[in-house]
């Protein structure tokens, strides 16, 4: 969710995105185009862009504002209710470091380093601006993501796997998450649905170049988890694995872990549990 605030300090526009997968002022997020005027009779929805394909906007006027549902290929992926006499103070951009070093550098993994610049954005250590803002630095020229955002943006993506990342930055992340709805992703590819790898992650390796992790929670992004890559995580306390995973023994070397979830409960697994249990470590 995005929220604008005027020039008066007043909301003058709120945004949902697909992760909120909930139902905005009679219109729910996710409902399929054929649906839409049962549930909401008097949307006004619109022809199809000439620009972009399987891309309209639906507008219903209500008493806080004009409520716009954003929809791609005949499903509502987006809501925001704004107010249209609203004025706003110019945003200015951050100043963006010049891009270095070999991309996904000190990851081998281009898209761990994804993962690791969302945890930074999610904790307010790393300010990337706006994906907007971000497009139009690399780009060179002013860029209007709900036209030229439907589509992987090959040059915010180089930027971002170069960005520098300092050893002191990395030891400030202590909780990451691994999950498709992850805030990094927009900044590369604005619409993207989530559908397509193009942000999964093949070597956890790299890992070690955050020493004080203390909380991993996987949702998705990779297939499976070696758990001997976290080994180095001295400091790591809470795991959650909701995907394969493989080398499960090496929890055991983990000296710092509170909790330990959404393992698979084969019989090797449920031996080294019960060991992990028998140490004072939830499981779950």
């Amino acid at each position: 969710m995005v929220v604008r605030i005027d020039r008066e300090g007043l909301i003058g526009e709120i945004e949902f995105n697909s992760r909120f997968m909930h139902t905005v002022a009679g219109v729910p997020m996710g409902i399929a185009l054929a649906d839409l005027p049962a549930v909401v009779p008097d949307i006004d929805i619109g022809e199809e862009s000439k620009l972009t394909k399987g891309a309209r906007f639906a507008t219903k006027q209500l008493p806080e504002g004009l409520l716009t549902a954003r929809i791609t290929f005949d499903t509502v992926y987006g809501i925001s209710i704004a107010n249209p006499e609203a004025k706003y103070i110019e945003p200015s951009a951050p100043p963006y470091p010049a891009a270095s070093g070999t991309a996904g550098a000190p990851f081998s993994d281009v898209n761990l380093k994804l993962a690791v610049m969302s945890a930074l954005l999610h904790a307010k250590l790393l300010d990337l601006g706006t994906p907007e803002e971000l497009a139009t630095h690399v780009l060179g020229r002013p860029v209007d993501l709900e036209k030229d955002g439907y589509d992987l943006i090959p040059e915010a993506l180089d930027y971002l796997a170069r960005y520098p990342l300092k050893d002191d930055l990395l030891a400030s992340v202590e909780t990451m998450e691994f999950d498709g709805g992850a805030t990094i992703y927009p900044f590369a590819w604005y619409f993207w649905s989530g559908e397509e790898g193009a942000f999964d992650i093949k070597d956890l390796s790299g890992i070690r170049f955050c020493p004080n992790l203390k909380s991993l929670s996987v949702i998705s992004m990779i297939d499976k988890v070696n758990i001997q890559a976290l080994v180095p995580l001295k400091r790591l306390e809470q795991i959650s694995i909701n995907v394969p995973s493989e080398n499960l023994e090496a929890l055991l070397d983990l000296p710092s872990l509170k909790e330990a979830g959404r393992f698979s409960r084969n019989p090797a697994a449920i031996s080294i549990l019960k060991k992990l249990e028998q140490r004072g470590v939830e499981v779950y």
